[in-house]
């Protein structure tokens, strides 16, 4: 592979990780659970601003 090809390559594997982090993310949120995210030197618990919503709704 050339490196330009590598690249691009790098970036649509990129691209479809952070989609799907996404995708998980809103998942979450919408159910009313938390996430864990990583704020640089520590996991940190995320909690949706809205818990009053049950996973039905």
């Amino acid at each position: 592979m050339k490196t330009v090809e590598l690249t691009q390559w790098a970036d649509e594997g990129l691209n479809a990780l952070q989609r799907a982090v996404d995708k998980a993310t809103d998942r979450k949120r919408k159910l009313g659970q938390y996430w864990v995210e990583w704020d640089g030197e520590k996991a940190v618990e995320i909690h949706p601003e809205d818990s009053t919503k049950t996973a039905a709704e």
